[in-house]
């Protein structure tokens, strides 16, 4: 059934959630968008032995492979360069039992029909395995904000599954004991994808700078003028605003991760640069925060997808429910991080500025500095151009 929106919502707001609407729920064709230096390893333990399994992206490999393309190594330079890949890849993830090194044995790469790199070796330890430890440091020199995906699967026990980073590179299990959760391993990459998302930061930050003021009786003849909101209406607003977000990309999160809905990644990541503009420019034009809860939830399906698009990478095959759920749970607390360091910041320059002075000066600053921003990344999904590089 179709759901009429009430003629009051303003016309931006109206055209906003139908454009948003129609992209977040439209079905396309899948796209996959590589996020750079992600993989994803199976380790499997028998005895004395580690099976391990990782999948690459070519483009990480160039170095590997000693490629210069541009985009990366294709299959022909990869194939070639396969004893060298495979040294490169092992010789950066250290298989330990009880403090002992389990050396590597062999080697294999093969290039899947995906594209994806797949390199298998086996680490054989002294004894059967007591006290599993992975140090992995695989593309951490070039790329600090690399993860690696692990799920490490043992006899008679459940698997587990864990995000490595250059900050938490090494995953230890003692068998003996039951394995440990990889649940905060996925609320913190939801905490990560958040407070080094900019442009999700920036589309947060857009809606905040207008909540801080509105229009209270005192100016000339009695007409309203623009002035600090009270704390308590600020938080209201901000509660309102926060909630529309939480629950709109909690939707496109869910039905993209699960499958159900499919946009493409360059649609997803354009219009999210494009709702940083549309929100800077109503901040600017008419600042109306009544209706700012029907932007947010248009705009926010769209996030949502995009938290969707890093979450497909870093979800395990099978059993995605908990780490779906645990990555949402992280994306609402670096959420909340940056209203608790915002909203304060901007209601006390509103405070110190007066209402005037910050609708006329520094909210059109401001708004302006992000939605250039957002512009720029505009720019740079429609027409795969570098300008900005975050």
């Amino acid at each position: 059934p179709m759901v009429a929106m009430p003629a009051s919502v303003p016309g931006r707001a109206r055209v906003a959630a139908l454009v948003a609407g129609a992209l977040a729920l439209g079905v396309a064709a899948p796209a996959s968008a590589h996020i750079a230096s992600l993989t994803h390893s199976r380790v499997q333990l028998d005895g004395a032995l580690v099976h391990y399994q990782i999948l690459i992206a070519p483009a990480d490999l160039a170095e590997a492979a000693g490629s210069t393309a541009e985009g990366g190594p294709d299959r022909a330079a990869i194939e070639a360069a396969a004893p060298r890949v495979i040294t490169y890849v092992v010789d950066r993830i250290g298989v330990e039992d009880a403090g002992a090194p389990c050396p590597a044995e062999g080697g294999t790469l093969a290039i899947r029909d995906d594209d994806l790199v797949e390199v298998r070796w086996t680490a054989r330890c002294p004894a059967a395995i007591t006290v599993l430890a992975i140090d992995y440091a695989l593309f951490f020199d070039l790329d600090p904000s690399s993860e690696g995906v692990i799920r490490v699967e043992a006899p008679d026990a459940a698997p587990i599954d864990t995000v490595l980073r250059a900050d938490a590179s090494r995953l230890e299990w003692d068998l003996s004991e039951p394995p440990p959760s990889g649940t905060l391993a996925f609320i913190r990459a939801g905490i990560d994808h958040i407070l080094y998302g900019f442009d999700h930061i920036a589309f947060v930050l857009t809606l905040l700078l207008a909540i801080v003021i509105g229009r209270g009786p005192g100016g000339d003849a009695g007409a309203p003028r623009w002035q600090p909101r009270h704390l308590g209406a600020a938080l209201g607003a901000m509660a309102r605003i926060v909630t529309a977000f939480t629950l709109a990309h909690s939707i496109t999160l869910i039905s993209a991760s699960l499958g159900w809905v499919s946009v493409p990644s360059r649609v997803v990541e354009s219009a999210i640069a494009l709702s940083i503009a549309y929100t800077a420019i109503e901040n600017v034009i008419r600042p109306d925060v009544r209706w700012r809860f029907v932007l947010t939830f248009s705009f926010g399906l769209l996030h949502g997808l995009g938290f969707a698009r890093v979450l497909e990478v870093l979800l395990p095959p099978d059993d995605v429910i908990v780490p779906l759920l645990s990555f949402n749970v992280g994306v609402e607390l670096g959420q909340l991080v940056i209203v608790a360091i915002a909203l304060p910041l901007f209601w006390l320059i509103a405070l110190a500025a007066g209402g005037r002075a910050y609708r006329r000066v520094i909210m059109p600053l401001l708004s302006a500095a992000l939605g250039v921003l957002g512009l720029l990344w505009l720019a740079e999904r429609l027409l795969d151009l570098r300008i900005l590089g975050f």
